[in-house]
């Protein structure tokens, strides 16, 4: 990373940092989906649950039969949390980025910096990374909670930590990162569409429409996200990443953006 990138990088922290409503939307995912959901769910859960309540688990979770059926229960209510972590990382950059590219295409400051000496790769990659690296950060911060608090709450009912595994892992450390790139790159396709912030958040949040699409199938047990599926998910994201990358780049070039971005 070079120092301009740095340079373009620290700027956009600074301009998160004084924008009260992207601070908030960040700080409330935590909030809300590592300590209220859990405490909710984990608090209301009855003791008194019975085979025949559970039997429709059976395949949707590992190691269904050595379980009880309050442990099993859990176990799928804690496995079903999962694609709310996934959209974090979809929805968050698109809070960033949105910001950062059309907030200064539509006040015209983005002019300016292009008259820089700086590249435009460098500002586009210092631009990627101010969006990428604070989601990241907050979707392993929020797993870490969720992480400590469910393990917390049911070592009693388990006798060991029921997080993270496998597919937690790969999902957290591996798809999230991925999802975060995709979504970035989204926005800079979108950004060089439109001129209305509030327009770019939501035309690149519709993508996480499916996501939440599988968190509804799951929770109803219509599917079961296991680490195979998980991984050719991850794969898919990867390939879309890598066109999106370039598309974003062939797309924010000086050019581009002082003829067809005004």
């Amino acid at each position: 990373m070079s120092i301009d990138t740095f340079v373009i990088m620290r700027k956009e922290f600074e301009e998160v940092i004084k924008n009260k409503y992207i601070l908030s939307t960040m700080a409330s995912f935590p909030l809300v989906f590592s300590i209220a959901i859990p405490m909710i769910y984990l608090l209301t859960i009855p003791s008194n649950i019975s085979e025949a309540d559970v039997a429709m688990f059976e395949g949707l979770i590992p190691n269904f039969d050595s379980m009880t059926p309050q442990q099993s229960l859990i176990y799928y209510i804690v496995q079903s949390n999962l694609p709310f972590y996934l959209m974090m990382p979809s929805v968050i950059p698109t809070l960033i980025s949105s910001y950062s590219i059309v907030g200064e295409k539509k006040g015209g400051t983005l002019e300016p910096l292009l008259a820089t000496p700086v590249s435009s790769r460098d500002i586009l990659l210092g631009k990627s990374l101010a969006a990428v690296i604070p989601s990241v950060l907050i979707t392993w911060f929020s797993f870490l909670i969720y992480m400590t608090l469910v393990d917390a709450m049911t070592f009693k009912i388990f006798n060991y930590p029921i997080l993270p595994n496998t597919l937690w892992f790969v999902s957290i450390f591996i798809t999230a990162p991925l999802l975060t790139l995709m979504s970035v790159y989204l926005s800079i396709l979108v950004s060089s569409k439109v001129n209305d912030i509030r327009a770019a958040q939501q035309i690149s949040a519709v993508f996480v429409v499916p996501i939440m699409g599988v968190f509804v199938l799951q929770l109803f047990g219509y599917v079961s996200i296991d680490i195979s599926t998980m991984i050719f998910f991850s794969l898919i994201i990867f390939i879309m990443d890598i066109i999106l990358v370039r598309a974003g780049t062939k797309i924010f070039r000086r050019e581009e953006i002082l003829t067809k971005w005004a």
